[in-house]
């Protein structure tokens, strides 16, 4: 059973903005672990291809072979976390929209409406849309907004899991980007050099608020 099926599907309780915080803890909870078995999974690879390049280069043509083998599994293990993330992720986004629309609901004390909603949610399939070998975020997010739409509740854009976006953030992933793309590119002089110059930046910053404090 899917996590709004959980939450909605009980005809003998009404569902609260609580009930759906919690359950939101939960889900970020297991997204923060899937990230980490993301990374994990990502530097054991890193890992694997060194060990392959050396077996490679040293003509071990079984421990190529084993070493081959680990890395598909390992892709096939990767294949799966990042699905499992991604299902996290649209889970937080459409608990997050419900727990706002709650809110506002209880607030208004409109049970008639707390009732269509769960309702709709019911009748949604939004669990099935994350069941799929491939998940379909387009169809969830449209079936997702429907619900809310069909109650005339204000909806935010959703591309993006954070709800505001943070200038800084995005200024440090572009960053960061640039280097990945220099690295890949085989650039690894303006790598490190934009390595660097983002370093001392940080450095700054860090200084900068650590002189505000004092």
């Amino acid at each position: 059973m899917g996590i709004f099926d959980k939450l909605f599907n009980d005809d003998d309780k009404q569902v609260t903005s609580r009930d759906l915080k919690v359950a939101l803890r939960g889900v970020e909870r297991e997204r923060r672990k899937k990230q980490m078995e993301i990374r994990k999974l990502s530097n054991k690879r890193t890992d694997v291809l060194g060990r392959l390049k050396a077996a490679r280069r040293d003509n071990n043509r079984e421990e190529v072979d084993f070493l081959y083998e680990d890395l598909q599994q390992m892709k096939m293990d990767q294949a799966y976390a990042r699905r499992e993330s991604k299902i996290l992720n649209l889970e937080a986004i459409g608990l997050k929209r419900y727990v706002r629309g709650l809110e506002r609901l209880e607030k208004t004390s409109s049970r008639g409406k707390i009732r269509d909603l769960m309702q709709r949610v019911q009748i949604s399939g939004l669990d099935e849309k994350l069941r799929g070998s491939a998940v379909d975020e387009e169809a969830y997010l449209d079936a997702l907004n429907a619900t809310l739409d069909d109650i005339s509740m204000e909806l935010e854009d959703t591309e993006l899991y954070l709800e505001e976006e943070d200038p800084g953030k995005a200024a440090l992933l572009a960053e960061i980007d640039e280097i990945i793309v220099a690295e890949e590119g085989g650039d690894n002089e303006i790598a490190l050099q934009r390595q660097h110059a983002l370093e001392e930046k940080l450095d700054r910053e860090t200084a900068g608020e650590a002189a505000q404090e004092m």
